[in-house]
């Protein structure tokens, strides 16, 4: 009797650790990946941005041009640099780059950084100015 006893609690303990293994925490089970954050190109000629990065190389920059008032930072110095042009998380920023996938990198980035009103364009710099389609 005292053995059939141990067996089940050895049964039951094995199957709460089982359930505490599966255990998630409220915390984590927050949304933690960025949601869509492209917008397409006339979505970003009607709205007024904060910051509009540039992630493009320097190289590119100088010699492809560059949207004005955009400023240069690379992927791998925006944790270092956001916090620095901009303070107020609420600020829309947009992001492009040469129609490739850095942008969308990026803006994944500085979201993850807490700047949720953050959006990409898929396309070049040139689609934003005056006249182009």
């Amino acid at each position: 009797m005292v053995h059939k006893g141990k067996g089940l609690m050895i049964v039951i303990l094995i199957v709460i650790l089982a359930l505490c293994y599966n255990y998630m925490p409220v915390d984590s089970m927050v949304h933690t990946t960025a949601p869509s954050l492209r917008i397409s190109v006339e979505e970003a000629r009607m709205k007024r941005f904060g910051l509009i990065i540039d992630v493009r190389t320097p190289k590119e920059r100088s010699e492809l041009g560059y949207l004005p008032l955009s400023i240069p930072i690379s992927l791998g110095s925006l944790e270092k640099e956001i916090p620095l042009d901009i303070s107020n998380k609420n600020t829309p920023i947009l992001i492009y780059s040469n129609g490739d996938s850095r942008a969308e990198k990026a803006a994944a980035r500085v979201y993850r950084m807490g700047y949720h009103r953050v959006s990409y364009i898929d396309g070049t710099y040139l689609q934003l100015l005056p006249g182009s389609k």
